[in-house]
């Protein structure tokens, strides 16, 4: 079966590359000219899985050489990008967390893709699944190309579980309860704990849509993060604080919260049960390939019988200032296309985010990939306004304010909700 799925994959292969011949390209170089591509992605495995495809795409195109720089940072953190577009020494294509380019686009920062690529609109639309070219168009023009997608889910401890006689959770008040058990101290210190809320992909997204909010109205232009059911998923992540212990969650998170891949909390038992993404089967394999573990959908209260998500990912952009703008251009569209995808997915079990690459892709083949595969057409995508970055950046302040009990719930989020609208009535009106 998964000889058969590679030859279909390697006949799309060779159908993409018929049409991508008779495409309109830039103009072919008279002598090799280099592409510098900053990215943020330093961690195992997509570094040296994006390391190959970067080496591929030279390969391929002989005439540019790109040279990759990691420049680590935030999903919102532009600010070494902003310094060396001043100081004139900026990047020809940069990786950008997609939600973001439509602000990114409106503070000028970006350049559109309409000079660079002839029929880019309708090429993007065809190629890449709706969330992810909605996320890369902003009045009217193209401003990067998808790069992946994601779905995320719960993860669990398996062999935890098993030991404590509890089935996998499908709701808060389950969810809840399995913590509670799972969780462990010593001496009075907490040793292992059942779940915490916020940590890797629990973010305010996750929690808000589970309980049923809404971020933003489309038709009112208006910032909702202050939806009564934003606030209760706000409340319900300080109660493992007030349940635990404000002081021993901090002691304990501060030894695990940030750590990745070999030294993971999930990975090393720390915790019992995480949200995370489907690329966390990839880390999986390689640091904790013995840990018997099992994926769900994302608990959520018991009146919700549909399973939700949310679906992230990232693009490649051109920003002003770009010293090659056309080799960028170039290799924005192998980097983002087929071909790459399906690199970028067997080496880090992203899913991919163009059409013919989630249809064919073989994580669908893959054991425990099926969760995420059956809940994206439930996943939903953070609202694409010119103030994404902004909102992301309040609302997790708010988060803060709340769980380490600066502000209570309603407040933190009247507050992030005044503070957004303002900037987004600002930009509009421009």
């Amino acid at each position: 079966m998964r000889s058969n799925s590679r030859t279909k994959r390697i006949m799309v292969l060779m159908s993409l590359a018929v049409f991508l011949v008779s495409f309109s390209l830039p103009a072919a170089f008279a002598q090799k000219s280099e592409v510098l591509f900053w990215t943020g992605h330093s961690g195992q495995p997509e570094r040296g899985v994006m390391d190959q495809m970067v080496a591929r795409f030279n390969e391929l195109f002989p005439e540019i050489n790109v040279k990759k720089v990691v420049v680590p940072g935030t999903e919102t953190d532009v600010a070494k990008l902003l310094t060396s577009l001043a100081a004139g020494v900026g990047p020809d294509a940069y990786h950008l967390d997609r939600f973001t380019v439509s602000q990114r686009a409106s503070a000028g920062i970006l350049q559109s893709l309409e000079g660079y690529v002839p029929g880019i609109r309708e090429w993007v639309e065809q190629t890449y699944l709706d969330f992810g070219w909605k996320e890369v168009v902003y009045q009217d023009k193209v401003w990067g190309l998808p790069f992946d997608t994601d779905v995320r889910a719960l993860y669990y401890r398996k062999d935890f579980f098993d030991e404590a006689g509890l089935s996998a959770p499908a709701t808060i008040a389950e969810t809840d309860a399995a913590a509670e058990k799972l969780t462990v101290r010593e001496a009075g210190k907490l040793q292992r704990m059942g779940f915490v809320p916020w940590w890797n992909q629990g973010w305010h997204y996750t929690w808000g849509w589970a309980f049923g909010g809404e971020f933003y109205n489309a038709d009112t232009q208006k910032i909702t993060a202050n939806d009564p059911r934003i606030v209760e998923s706000f409340a319900w992540q300080k109660s493992y604080l007030d349940k635990y212990g404000m002081k021993d969650v901090q002691a304990f998170s501060s030894s695990y919260e940030t750590q990745m891949e070999v030294l993971d909390p999930f990975v090393s038992g720390k915790v019992a049960m995480v949200i995370t993404g489907d690329w966390f089967i990839g880390n999986m394999r390689r640091f904790g390939p013995d840990v018997v573990y099992g994926i769900v959908p994302i608990p959520r209260p018991a009146q919700f019988k549909e399973p939700t998500s949310w679906s992230g990912g990232w693009s490649i952009v051109i920003p002003v200032g770009a010293k090659n703008a056309e080799g960028a251009a170039t290799f924005m569209k192998w980097y983002c296309g087929l071909e790459a995808n399906e690199m970028f997915a067997e080496g880090t079990f992203h899913l991919p985010v163009t059409r013919v690459g989630a249809a064919t892709t073989f994580l669908r083949e893959e054991p425990g990939y099926s969760v995420f595969i059956d809940v994206l057409p439930y996943s939903q995508c953070r609202p694409v306004i010119p103030v994404g970055g902004l909102y992301w950046d309040e609302l997790t302040a708010a988060r803060d304010y709340v769980i380490y009990g600066k502000k209570a719930a309603k407040q933190a989020l009247d507050d992030a909700t005044a503070k957004v609208q303002a900037e987004l009535d600002r930009v509009l009106s421009q």
